[in-house]
């Protein structure tokens, strides 16, 4: 289609682990939005904070090379994006984001040209990701093909780095822009959808999608649509059981745009064709779309051929009203305006709001989409975004991460916490403005109106934010749960030992079952047991040792330690034991006198019953096996340290 010679781009993410209708819990995986190496918008706050960042200058124009797709935490932290055909780290070197070592995957030259982007994180893996984009270049292919490679969170010391030789050709031939995802039925796996090209039609005639399973991508389901498709976006609803496209339909010799909605089935990958109708105008072409929070709203942004007046208008449709007559017939026209081309862009937020990219310095937003007519409350020019940004193309995340944007969401930073520790709440969606805390254990006073307090609670405590908007108020609950802390250790064990002392056991009293025991020793060493509650200890030279321990549970508190001292010295007393047999059965083979080690300078003497000395040595090492005796009672005198030790040993042959 000519919209004004721009090539319009955008970049979907998507996140795997979501549940669907019923559970209102989302996370923030889609708080940030890069745009094309120059803006990024926090949407942590109720009012997206905009700021300037350096990565790579992209002229969109020259190149085709847009937006930016990008993928945060759970808890709104960014993790990493995309932006001229390059991956960014979330890591910042002199206030500029560095590229992943292997992240290059587009060279950019004229007329190359990046079309689409899209992460889903794999199902198997949290700390995985995968990047599928559609792309024209013509060092190695005559068509635009989709490809996809992997990133993994626990290389390049936990920023991030593409999987050496992840890089794969999907499909060749296929659409710019209609790629888009939905979650499967199990709420584990992502459907990621494509169209094919047919070759000199500018059209697509059917649709593939590929499964992201925990062992991988499946082969992908083929669907024959029933309306050959335009180059317009192609978007999904929020619950993944709905798609918008543009279709042509041959009316009179002449291609007639239609308006077109998809079902899709989570379970098989099948999308079944809804209605149909013709788009309201023919000179200015539906080409971006979105679904409202509910998915009961559908929006559609116009574009116009290249030398038409200026004009750009924004069409509601309520895909509850009925049957496709009483759709098409539900209408609103609710922007319109002659001072830009198009409404190239729009999607949801976090927030709950709809954003609308019409020109590169402000956004327009739709502050209650879930509303009929007038009700939905559009602002335009309410997003600065500090100067031009590039590419005519929001950095898109696939909708359906945004499924209960409607509703207020409450989280924590954790949800489990130790005894003594803060945490951070936060509040958003329901396109609220302003936020009310029930003061609660832990949350003073001052704080009862920010959207992000910090708490401490003393005990487990469940707190209630009231979030209200010009569309509706609404209340949204989360719970944070306190570990207490055990009561003190103390250490059991003996406090004076010998030199050399070997396999002395230390317990801590009364342990929680479960937790870990990190112990330290100095004098020693541990034999066994570290970790547990109990340890075995080998003690080294005389002088003064210690034992301490640390306890903590599975949720990684740590509390208080315990410390033992322990004296080593002395020598522990010989045990002479009184019959060989020297059989070489390796049990009782020779002559053994225990704690030797610890007298080293001996003389050992045997005699037999007559008195006549049968074997002598010096600094004996219980080596006697009675080698040129026979077998009888014999006499052994053993002398070490001015001590002298008498007695009898039995030798049985």
């Amino acid at each position: 289609m000519g919209v004004r010679k721009l090539f319009p781009v955008f970049c979907i993410v998507f996140f795997g682990y979501l549940s669907m209708p019923g559970v209102f819990a989302q996370e923030k995986q889609g708080a940030n939005w890069f745009f094309a190496g120059r803006v990024h918008l926090d949407f942590n706050v109720p009012k997206p904070v905009v700021t300037n960042f350096s990565f790579i200058k992209v002229d969109s124009l020259a190149t085709g090379i847009a937006g930016a797709a990008a993928i945060s935490d759970k808890n709104g932290d960014p993790l990493f994006f995309t932006s001229g055909g390059k991956i960014a780290t979330r890591e910042k070197i002199n206030g500029v984001y560095q590229p992943m070592a292997n992240g290059k995957f587009f060279s950019g030259k004229v007329p190359d040209l990046l079309y689409s982007e899209m992460i889903v994180q794999s199902p198997g893996d949290s700390n995985l990701y995968y990047l599928f984009f559609t792309k024209f270049e013509r060092a190695i292919s005559t068509s635009v093909d989709l490809y996809q490679l992997q990133v993994d969170m626990r290389l390049n010391n936990g920023y991030g780095d593409v999987v050496p030789n992840s890089l794969q050709l999907v499909r060749k031939k296929v659409s710019p822009y209609n790629l888009t995802a939905f979650l499967h039925h199990n709420n584990r796996d992502t459907w990621v959808s494509a169209a094919n090209s047919v070759p000199g039609a500018g059209v697509s005639d059917t649709i593939f999608n590929y499964l992201v399973t925990p062992t991988g991508i499946l082969p992908p389901v083929k669907t024959k649509v029933t309306t050959p498709f335009s180059s317009s976006r192609m978007k999904a609803s929020p619950n993944s059981e709905m798609f918008v496209v543009v279709a042509y339909k041959l009316i009179a010799g002449q291609r007639v745009q239609h308006l077109e909605l998809y079902d899709f089935n989570r379970t098989t990958g099948v999308p079944t064709l809804r209605f149909s109708f013709p788009t309201p105008s023919l000179d200015y072409q539906l080409f971006s779309f979105a679904f409202s929070p509910d998915n009961s709203k559908l929006y559609a942004g116009s574009s116009g051929h290249t030398g038409l007046p200026k004009i750009a208008t924004v069409y509601q449709y309520d895909l509850a009203a009925g049957n496709t007559a009483q759709v098409q017939q539900s209408q609103n026209i609710v922007y319109n305006s002659t001072n830009f081309s198009g409404v190239y862009d729009m999607q949801l937020a976090i927030n709950g709001k709809l954003y609308l990219y019409t020109e590169p310095a402000f956004l327009a937003q739709i502050n209650c989409p879930d509303f009929y007519g007038p009700a939905c409350n559009i602002q335009v020019n309410t997003v600065d975004l500090n100067g031009k940004t590039e590419g005519y193309s929001l950095p898109t995340l696939n909708q359906t991460i945004f499924r209960n944007a409607g509703k207020l969401q409450a989280q924590a930073t954790r949800q489990t916490i130790c005894e003594g520790d803060t945490v951070q709440l936060s509040a958003y969606g329901a396109g609220a403005d302003h936020f009310k805390w029930k003061l609660a254990n832990g949350l003073i006073p001052s704080s009862d109106t920010l959207v992000n307090p910090i708490v401490n609670p003393t005990e487990t405590t469940t707190y209630m934010v009231i979030g209200s908007s010009t569309c509706r108020t609404d209340t949204a609950y989360v719970k944070v749960t306190v570990l207490p802390k055990p009561k003190p250790l103390s250490i059991s064990g003996p406090l004076q030992v010998h030199t050399y002392a070997e396999k002395q056991v230390y317990s801590v009293k009364d342990p929680v079952p479960g937790n870990k025991f990190d112990w330290q020793i100095s004098g020693g060493t541990i034999e066994k047991g570290q970790g547990s509650s109990s340890i075995e200890v080998n003690w080294g030279a005389a002088g003064a040792g210690s034992i301490t321990v640390t306890e903590s549970n599975a949720a990684g508190c740590k509390w208080g330690s315990t410390s033992l001292e322990v004296e080593i010295s002395g020598e522990p007393d010989l045990i002479i034991y009184n019959i060989i047999t020297p059989n070489n059965d390796g049990k009782n083979d020779a002559f053994v006198i225990e704690n030797l080690k610890w007298y080293p300078q001996n003389e050992l003497r045997i005699f037999n019953r007559w008195g006549m000395e049968v074997y002598q040595s010096k600094n004996y090492r219980n080596n006697w096996k009675a080698e040129k005796v026979s077998s009888g009672i014999y006499y052994y005198l053993f002398i070490t340290q001015g001590k002298t030790w008498k007695g009898w040993v039995e030798v049985v042959k």
